[in-house]
């Protein structure tokens, strides 16, 4: 079944009452997804403990997510956030493997995870101190000798959407493994991890992909030893062996604890919703709306700190604000649900926004150029 995007758009109701422009942050709220937490209430009502029927569901996810990015269900473990996934994977090599390589772009928690592997004896650098290059020059610059490099694949700032092959194939001319996070692009940018050629992938459910918090993965291509396994890293969970503890040769060796059935439940519907609306189509419509707020910007002379370049961006737009944390709240009152970030208001776009939602949002910034900085010469 193939939904048109003003279809796929009457499954979010709330969308009449505001224009939902956070997908950076924060998906917006489906009809499918509010049915399969009801059916998970109604489930545990019902049944008390269903185990066995929450696990095919939690089974069901995996292998939605699976398909989603080209890989097999083995090879992805289900974790609580994507700051999780990006743990695991870090410390599946030892220090003693060689330095990491943090790229600039990356969500803050890579920059919290690197002082707790430098304390434990890991060596960490990072792109940005190599001034008066591309990022891709201070990558190359930084890989010499290195075991890891971690990437993002649009900036959760700017919302610059990298070339992952040419640092992927910087990388592997270092013979140096990359983990990339594809969290604020996954649901609009196609992904096909096999053709990435990563050794590891994580993203989660709750912004593009329209389910919930508390839900993410990671995709492990080949080996690496779990640092901190819980009891669902198990080869056979529910056998409970506590002398054997045989871990699961699959990804699934990287689980932790009791697993997040809601979460599953609602990734499984949103997958579902996802899928009847082809990836392509998903990606043209943000980039209509992304451009209708560039021309109001270009014609203010304001400035926006994402590439221009359709290549270079996916859902977001960034512009830079004298104090995007009042400029944001601003916006709603006017019922346009943008996020603030830094020095940054944040406009990100999925498939459901019209243009007439873009257009809103481009009058009310030419009206409220006070708001915005100026664009440098």
């Amino acid at each position: 079944m193939s939904l048109s995007p003003a279809a796929f758009r009457a499954h979010f109701p709330g969308l009449g009452t505001y224009v939902h422009a956070n997908n950076c942050s924060r998906g917006a709220l489906s009809l499918d997804v509010e049915g399969a937490l009801g059916e998970y209430l109604q489930s545990w009502r019902a049944g008390g403990s269903p185990w066995g029927e929450w696990m095919g569901v939690w089974e069901e996810a995996r292998a939605a997510l699976a398909q989603l990015i080209g890989a097999r269900p083995d090879q992805l473990a289900l974790t609580d956030s994507a700051s999780h996934a990006l743990a695991v994977a870090l410390r599946a090599r030892s220090a003693a493997d060689g330095p990491v390589v943090i790229e600039e772009h990356n969500f803050p928690s890579a920059y919290y995870l690197a002082d707790a592997l430098r304390r434990d004896g890991y060596q960490v650098r990072f792109t940005a101190d190599f001034p008066g290059q591309t990022p891709l020059e201070r990558t190359c610059a930084a890989l010499s000798g290195a075991a890891t490099l971690v990437l993002a694949q649009v900036s959760f700032q700017t919302g610059e959407l990298l070339d992952v092959a040419r640092y992927v194939e910087a990388a592997q001319a270092q013979d140096c493994q990359v983990i990339l996070d594809g969290y604020q692009a996954l649901g609009i940018v196609p992904t096909d991890v096999a053709a990435l050629g990563v050794e590891y992938y994580l993203s989660g459910t709750h912004k593009y992909l329209l389910g919930t918090e508390g839900f993410a993965f990671l995709y492990a291509a080949g080996g690496g030893t779990p640092h901190a396994p819980g009891w669902m890293a198990a080869d056979d969970p529910m056998v409970m062996d506590l002398i054997g503890r045989d871990l699961s040769p699959a990804a699934r060796r990287f689980e932790s604890g009791t697993p997040n059935v809601a979460g599953a439940y609602a990734c499984r519907a949103s997958l579902t919703l996802l899928s009847q609306l082809p990836a392509p189509v998903r990606l043209s419509q943000v980039h209509a709306c992304v451009s209708v707020v560039r021309r109001a910007c270009d014609h203010a002379g304001l400035g926006v700190v994402t590439p221009r370049e359709p290549a270079r961006h996916a859902a977001m737009i960034a512009l830079r604000a004298h104090d995007a944390g009042t400029t944001a709240p601003a916006m709603l009152e006017s019922g346009l649900l943008v996020s603030a970030r830094g020095p940054v208001v944040r406009i990100s776009f999925h498939a459901y926004n019209t243009l007439d939602e873009a257009g809103r949002i481009a009058e009310w910034v030419a009206a409220h150029p006070h708001h915005f900085q100026q664009e440098t010469p």
